[in-house]
């Protein structure tokens, strides 16, 4: 009797609206995880399109100290070649070289860029992932350009680093053939530095280059006109490269 009753009871049911009812819910699950994911791409597209930007603004500021760097580096090595002629030149006793001084109060015997290049952006793209999304390419190019950073950051720190020993050449050094020759050697090192470091610093502007990320060269020459070792061998009459060309890129 009992499964007669519930037999009964089904034949009694609207098959018809039981359907559209299932299809009315299943339509509208369907609609929500769409409507979803439609939101979780667009959260994350618009993340990729902010870490695009981030990365963008943080190699313009790469472009100019780059840009500032080659057209002074003709400046730093009168620098270098002045206080090695001056070495070489001086008898028994070192002629003293030139001091200039800071409103910070600092001193120096000679003028060069210190920069630290900025990698936030690279490094919260790579953490949060969004550097995945971008065309392999352009992946390969930015890991390549940032990946040269940390040796170009730690050969400045080096001649940074020699750099208040050379104060120590204002003064009237006694000049032994064995002082002579460890100082030349010290110049040599740091003259050699600076070559090798412009050679670096046009391989970065072709990294930025070939990423299509190149900002406006105008920027880059007045964020130039702005910096201290710019003004200075401007005012000291050294030579320096014209933009023009210190904006060329060189071929990594």
């Amino acid at each position: 009797m009992i499964f007669k009753r519930a037999v009964a009871k089904l034949r009694a049911q609207d098959w018809t609206a039981i359907a559209i009812e299932l299809v009315i819910v299943t339509v509208g699950v369907l609609i929500a995880l769409a409507a979803q994911q439609w939101a979780e791409d667009r959260s994350w597209n618009d993340k990729v399109e902010a870490t695009r930007t981030a990365l963008r603004f943080e190699l313009a500021e790469h472009y100019d100290y780059a840009v500032e760097y080659r057209v002074i580096y003709p400046c730093l090595q009168a620098q270098i070649y002045r206080l090695r002629d001056r070495v070489l030149a001086s008898g028994s006793t070192l002629d003293p070289a030139p001091l200039y001084s800071e409103e910070d109060g600092s001193h120096y015997v000679f003028r060069m860029p210190g920069k630290n290049y900025p990698t936030d952006a690279w490094e919260a793209a790579v953490s949060d992932g969004t550097i995945r999304s971008f065309d392999p390419a352009l992946r390969r190019q930015l890991a390549g350009h940032y990946t040269q950073l940390p040796e170009m950051a730690a050969m400045l720190a080096e001649v940074e680093a020699n750099e208040p020993a050379f104060v120590a050449l204002a003064h009237r050094l006694p000049l032994d053939p064995a002082v002579r020759y460890s100082i030349i050697k010290d110049i040599e090192r740091v003259r050699g530095r600076f070559e090798y470091l412009d050679m670096v610093h046009g391989q970065l502007i072709e990294n930025i280059e070939k990423a299509g990320m190149l900002p406006t060269p105008e920027n880059a020459e007045r964020v130039t006109k702005r910096y201290g070792t710019y003004r200075f061998c401007k005012a000291h009459g050294l030579p320096m490269r014209s933009f023009k060309d210190a904006m060329q890129a060189v071929p990594n």
